[in-house]
């Protein structure tokens, strides 16, 4: 997470009253002015950290009944922990209609370069498989799981001014790149907290743009409300919906749950998917022994369509003795990403009618012995 320089400040000063003798009020004064300092750092985070949408669609598709829907490019934006490193955020890029699919997964970094601060962008070097146990993490940040340096390949720098009451920059120079025929790019940002611009271009040997000439790499930005929500449970049990996903059915106790999920250990591993075998798990709600409790427990509540991931403790999982069978280690945390494919209500028992009731009736009546 972010080095907090505050934090140092305030000890300092409490170090300085044991010393010296300085008045409590002091000491506490001295805190109260270090807490109402924030590093250019802390500032350039808090003001890209949270839940964007672009002002213009990026494209606009055609659905079954001939109307047309606007599709917007999303990010979620939020600090993070990574092993050996400090001040990194984590980014995730989607569009609007599949949030919970999304095209772009990055970490940030930002760190103090000849007095200015630099952002320098990652990519995280993994299969697409094990990058589905960090999708919609950036809403529950402090739950991203394990990672480190060495899973990383920097890609570029931007070095940020303050401008206005945010900051702007671009990359020092151009960048190796070997997309869409461009052999360097160079890559610009403004941001003040509620709206950032992006913009992107990809040069040819010959120095000419190929891509991303003018407006057309230009996005801007503007805060939004989370697409993905996250709701830490007492019991441990992290579950982070996309509430956009679902339909107004929610399973009720004797339905029929067809549901497709990707497993993950907190290293990436997958345990388990119903996608390789090319079909849903069904069962009944609530499932009871034949699932795990935190599985039961992360049924509740979801809709017909609905995406879902859950962060499952150890204890609501397969506990100290962890399941050999599936390669689950013992005191595992396990990581699902759910999708209710199917959900069938049972029919109501039908009331007999009353003509059938008195031919019931009738025929108790008869004794049959005597035929």
């Amino acid at each position: 997470m972010f080095k907090n320089h505050r934090i140092v400040v305030a000890t300092a000063a409490a170090m300085l009253g044991a010393v010296s003798g300085v008045h409590a009020l002091e000491v506490a004064a001295i805190a109260e002015s270090a807490n109402s300092v924030v590093s250019p750092i802390e500032k350039v985070a808090d003001q890209l950290s949270g839940t964007w949408m672009t002002t213009s669609p990026y494209k606009s598709v055609k659905s079954d009944d001939g109307t047309m829907n606007e599709i917007f490019m999303t990010m979620g934006v939020s600090p993070i922990t990574i092993q050996g490193m400090e001040n990194t955020l984590y980014i995730e890029s989607s569009l609007s209609d599949t949030p919970w699919t999304p095209f772009r997964q990055a970490i940030f970094q930002l760190y103090e370069y000849k007095g200015k601060v630099r952002l320098r962008t990652y990519t995280m070097a993994m299969s697409a498989e094990t990058l589905g146990v960090y999708v919609g993490l950036h809403a529950a940040p402090s739950h991203f799981q394990t990672i480190n340096k060495d899973q990383l390949i920097a890609t570029l720098d931007v070095e940020l001014d303050v401008s206005g009451s945010g900051f702007s920059g671009s990359t020092p120079y151009p960048y190796p790149t070997g997309v869409l025929g461009a052999v360097e790019m160079t890559s610009s940002v403004t941001f003040d907290g509620t709206t950032l611009t992006t913009t992107d271009r990809g040069y040819d040997a010959n120095g000419n743009i190929v891509w991303g000439a003018n407006e057309d790499s230009s996005y801007t930005f503007e805060q939004v409300e989370p697409y993905a929500v996250a709701q830490q449970r007492e019991d441990g049990i992290v579950i982070i919906d996309y509430p956009a996903s679902g339909s107004d059915v929610i399973v009720a106790e004797g339905d029929e749950m067809h549901v497709h999920y990707s497993g993950y250990l907190t290293d990436g591993s997958i345990f388990d998917s119903s996608y390789t075998r090319n079909a849903p798990f069904v069962f009944a709600y609530p499932p009871g022994n034949r699932a795990i409790t935190g599985w039961g427990i992360g049924m509740d509540g979801l809709s017909m369509g609905a995406r879902r991931k859950l962060v499952i403790p150890s204890e609501l999982a397969y506990g100290p003795g962890g399941n050999p069978r599936a390669n689950i280690p013992g005191d595992s945390i396990l990581i699902f990403n759910i999708h209710l494919v199917h959900l069938n209500h049972p029919e109501p028992a039908a009331e007999p009618s009353a003509q059938t009731t008195d031919e019931v009736d009738s025929h108790e009546g008869h004794d049959h012995t005597d035929d």
